[in-house]
């Protein structure tokens, strides 16, 4: 297998390192500029390649760019003949459906994407990384996967959006939410650095729970406790994330209610204080 990357960014570099650890040749680079590709290049000790070049070579075809370039990539790349070639774009969002005409040109295309975020481009420790993989004839890259020790499951076409909303959800609204408690204890009178120190061990105490105890158990706070008079300081001490809150506290009760550790009459109030704001305007509506 000669792999080449089209694409030097971080997911790009980080992939093409880790694929280097795990045995792979990797044949080179191609990247719109000259120093991304040889900086690709000297990391995965392989070559920066002009666009024709790195087709050629490979016979494993990664595409690391932008969303929004693939498919000019793509339209570039039908030009070159690409029989018995497998090729891959690694986005979230998007299917192996943007390859058109790919069987006419005796490829295999897929979309293989990691559950993970890159913070930089040498990110290669990937062993534990759960892969999305989608396209038509998986078996035909299966000894690849395997080789790779890549941890995949495999997907339909239609379900990537919402695939890659549950990895928004769970990566960069986890940071969304920090920012919201960073601003939370700003007002509480902390600088910026304290509340940075304050807000990562709490965070990552419930990462840890949910890899030692599941989800439905790692949930803590008042809403698990059934404590109404918190939730109501809360709200009434919300102004700007009142709605964040009540719609998350609404999943934490879903969370409640299988695990069912509450009365119904406990449930039912907590719900009327979640949505007290909704059912006053529901009210003024009628």
């Amino acid at each position: 297998m000669n792999i080449g990357f089209i694409g030097a960014g971080k997911v790009g570099c980080s992939f093409g390192h880790y694929l280097k650890q795990q045995g792979f040749s990797i044949v080179g680079y191609h990247s719109r500029t000259r120093e991304s590709s040889f900086y690709a290049a000297n990391l995965t000790r392989s070559s920066p390649l002009n666009f024709g070049e790195l087709i050629k070579k490979s016979n494993y075809i990664f595409i690391t760019t932008p969303d929004d370039q693939i498919e000019d990539v793509w339209n570039k790349m039908v030009d070159f003949d690409l029989s018995n070639k497998k090729i891959f774009h690694m986005s979230g969002c998007l299917s192996s459906a943007i390859f058109t005409n790919c069987k006419d040109k005796g490829a295999l295309c897929y979309s293989l994407h990691p559950l993970f975020s890159f913070a930089g481009k040498e990110s290669s420790d990937l062993e534990k990384v759960v892969f999305s993989i989608e396209g038509d004839n998986i078996e035909k890259v299966e000894e690849f996967l395997h080789k790779a020790n890549i941890k995949y499951f495999v997907m339909n076409k239609e379900d990537k959006p919402l695939y890659h909303a549950s990895a928004v959800f769970v990566s960069n609204y986890v940071v969304a939410l920090a920012k919201i408690g960073q601003n939370l204890l700003l007002q509480c009178g902390l600088d910026k650095d304290l509340s940075t120190d304050g807000i990562l061990p709490l965070m990552e105490s419930a990462l840890s729970n949910i890899s030692q105890k599941g989800i439905n158990d790692s949930l803590t706070g008042p809403i698990v406790r059934g404590d109404t008079s918190t939730i109501k300081l809360h709200m009434e001490n919300l102004p700007k994330y009142k709605e964040v809150y009540e719609k998350l506290g609404l999943v934490a009760l879903e969370i409640v209610e299988e695990k069912g550790n509450l009365s119904n009459e406990n449930i039912e109030e907590i719900y009327k204080i979640l949505r007290s704001d909704s059912n006053e305007e529901d009210c003024g509506n009628i």
